[in-house]
């Protein structure tokens, strides 16, 4: 046999050796698509909504699928590169952009936020951007306390109109850096700072100091509710009778909430966790960054700067998720494995989060340390107990009237429907109020309590602790 003979014939048998390995890991790869489409064949479809999806391993995207409409009315479909309102996904933008300030010596974490938003009350504390970041300001949240004064999220929300409900507030829900409570106020605010430090729109900040430095050129704050912004998924809800609404918001403020922006252009910023690039000193901003907050007792809690830190299966995890109306979104990304899994929806209650751990599982299977079992559900507080014995009519009618909020700017009416005590507030339709134990009331969804005292009530609903309402007329 000669040489040149016997080179052909292993070349030949290379080849071959080569070209079975592209088909095996062709074939492992088409499996592993398959088992993702599976989560969303429910979203595989041309008269509803849908998500986008990306996956990285190892800083490399490996999977981007889109399913659904991006737009029903003009039948236009989900693409990776469509265009998503992020909600509180966003968060750790803003976090990252007093960071950028803190490295540039403009401000720091640790600065009273006073320092620089003059407008937010002094109660008697000192609270600090820190604060703000991680949760444990005690200031109530601003999505709620317009919601409780009759907001529905298709009004208009100027800047001005958001600093001016959170100054009218009166008192903290606790005291800074006691307790963790999710607060969008505090988000909301920092966006705030950012504009008076760097003497920049928080858009054209982020564009400067972030999306365009690493390359993320499909993504901008939606601070302008005129602006066009091209390939843009529609947000929809479900309907009560079934089928899909449009959804379309008009408020301006950001910081809390509102990047626009893409599946693709997410998988960069996913990519800055493995290889930072961003600021001056890329690696110090990732920790401090994913570094988790600290409680004045020195308990450490679950929340860094804009990202959850957890742990997901027995690894550790950053993640955040975001929800309004009309999109669902959530990223997870898992360092120890070098993996990320991004999904993008424009359905309110899309399921964006139980996908994205979904997608690590079959991405991961095997590798995790504490194997398949899914991670445990956090528990839960009971809701309010329903009272034994309900009130009288006549009792019910002498609380009837009408109350004012300084807080909220806003009036409840208190009528009596039948034999329940019913509350108006704005446009929104009635709603039922029952009575519960040790006094006072609840609304149907068991988010609200009043307490009645003297001559009003006393309002607390999740995120807003302890609004005060006064009797102005009797009915």
């Amino acid at each position: 046999m000669s040489v040149k003979f016997a080179m052909s014939k292993l070349k030949t048998a290379l080849l071959a050796s080569f070209a079975a390995l592209l088909a095996t890991n062709a074939s492992a790869a088409d499996d592993l698509t398959q088992r993702v489409d599976e989560i969303f064949k429910d979203w595989a479809r041309t008269d509803g909504p849908g998500c986008a999806v990306t996956v990285s391993q190892d800083g490399k995207t490996v999977l981007e699928r889109a399913y659904g409409m991006a737009d029903l009315e003009q039948g236009v479909a989900n693409r990776p590169d469509t265009v998503f309102n992020i909600a509180s996904l966003s968060k750790q933008f803003t976090a990252v952009s007093l960071l950028l300030l803190q490295e540039q010596g403009k401000l720091s974490l640790d600065d009273d936020i006073r320092k620089y938003v003059s407008e937010v009350p002094d109660y008697g504390t000192r609270i600090t951007l820190r604060h703000l970041a991680n949760h444990t300001s005690g200031l109530r949240d601003l999505p709620e306390i317009l919601s409780l004064g009759g907001w529905n999220w298709v009004d208009a929300v100027p800047q001005k109109k958001a600093l001016d409900a959170i100054a009218r507030q009166k008192n903290l829900n606790f005291a800074p850096g006691s307790q963790y409570l999710y607060s969008n106020s505090g988000y909301y605010l920092m966006a705030v700072i950012v504009e008076r430090v760097s003497g920049q729109t928080f858009g054209e900040f982020t564009r400067d100091h972030i999306f365009q430095p690493l390359g993320m050129l499909h993504s901008r704050f939606y601070d302008d509710r005129r602006m066009i912004m091209k390939s843009r998924a529609i947000g929809h809800m479900k309907l009560p009778g079934g089928g899909f609404g449009v959804w379309r918001p008009t408020y301006e403020i950001v910081g809390d909430g509102a990047l626009l922006t893409t599946a693709q252009d997410l998988q960069i910023w996913a990519r800055n966790f493995l290889e930072p690039k961003l600021g001056r000193h890329p690696q110090q901003l990732l920790a401090d960054m994913t570094q988790a907050g600290v409680l004045n007792d020195g308990k450490k809690i679950d929340y860094a700067l804009g990202l959850s830190v957890e742990i997901y299966r027995g690894s550790p995890a950053v993640s955040h998720g975001g929800g309004i109306p009309g999109y669902a979104t959530f990223m997870l990304h898992l360092p120890e494995q070098k993996f990320a899994s991004i999904v993008l929806c424009n359905v309110g209650g899309g399921p964006a989060r139980k996908a994205a751990g979904a997608i690590a599982d079959i991405y991961l299977e095997g590798k995790f340390p504490n194997g398949p079992e899914a991670p445990a559900a956090r528990s839960r507080e009971n809701g309010p107990t329903k009272a034994e014995r309900q009130p009288t009519v006549a009792q019910l009618q002498k609380l009837a009237g009408t109350y004012y909020s300084e807080e909220l700017d806003a009036s409840y009416i208190l009528s009596v429907d039948g034999d329940h005590l019913v509350a108006t507030v704005g446009y929104e339709p009635p709603a039922p109020l029952f009575a519960i134990e040790g006094g006072g009331f609840y609304n149907d969804d068991g988010n609200a309590t009043l307490q009645f005292s003297g001559n009003g009530f006393e309002m607390s609903s999740g995120r807003v602790q302890g609004l005060k309402f006064k009797r102005t007329s009797r009915r």
